[in-house]
């Protein structure tokens, strides 16, 4: 399920939104202080912000955005009752992909939605470099990073075999996506007869232990296959024990 930031202190718009966008996963957070929290450790595939915020100016935020490694490719989409063109112009102008005005018709926020996140992905599907979380892959090097630091300063090249490559590479295009064991033989192996299902396993295996450090994980999802996500707090804490 695509997975969605909210950056919005209205308890209607938070109820009207969960309604609208029943079809995605919905994080909400009320002040810009407790979004930077949530952006430096979860990965988002579209930011909604307001503009009047308790705590500041949410086109300062937009700003931020763009500077911040795991977000500067996330569209973003501004919400706001605050409707002047000097708004407007301003928020384009920084980086916005869209600004909805309050109130808004529940179809055309589900239509805009959808069309900023088929637009993400057709983008994603020619980019020689995609980014997942704290994760980097260069298709044209044929290399695949874990950055370190939220700065970026920091990057360890994973060591990675042309399999376990193409496998990461496979999940990391389509997060969230559950992938049966078939059509990771079918996309990674092709059309080689004497590969089976538990050879899949095996470089899934092998492939977590290299990528134990990424706060992604590639999670088993029993009776379907596999998908790529966002460790949790239990997977972090299980990891210092």
């Amino acid at each position: 399920m695509r997975e969605i930031l909210v950056v919005e202190d209205s308890p209607e718009i938070k109820i009207l939104l969960e309604s609208s966008l029943s079809d995605y996963s919905l994080h909400f957070c009320t002040t810009l202080r407790e979004a930077r929290e949530v952006v430096s450790h979860h990965s988002f595939q579209l930011i909604m912000l307001d503009i009047g915020l308790p705590d500041g100016d949410g086109l300062k935020f937009l700003a931020e955005l763009s500077t911040i490694p795991q977000t500067k490719n996330v569209p973003v989409m501004i919400l706001s009752s605050k409707t002047e063109t000097s708004n407007k112009i301003m928020a384009f102008s920084i980086g916005a992909e869209d600004f909805i005005s309050k109130p808004f018709d529940p179809l055309e926020l589900q239509a805009r939605v959808a069309a900023k996140l088929k637009k993400m992905d057709r983008a994603q599907s020619r980019s020689e470099l995609v980014r997942i979380g704290d994760l980097s892959i260069d298709f044209i090097k044929q290399k695949a990073a874990l950055h370190l630091d939220a700065a970026g300063a920091h990057i360890e090249v994973l060591d990675l075999t042309t399999l376990e490559f193409k496998l990461l590479s496979y999940f990391a295009r389509s997060p969230e996506r559950v992938f049966s064991r078939e059509q990771l033989l079918n996309e990674v192996w092709g059309s080689d007869i004497n590969i089976t299902d538990r050879t899949v396993d095996t470089h899934v295996g092998h492939l977590r232990k290299k990528i134990a450090k990424s706060k992604m994980k590639i999670e088993t999802v029993v009776g379907a296959g596999y998908r790529m996500v966002p460790k949790t707090d239990a997977d972090k804490q299980a990891a210092k024990t």
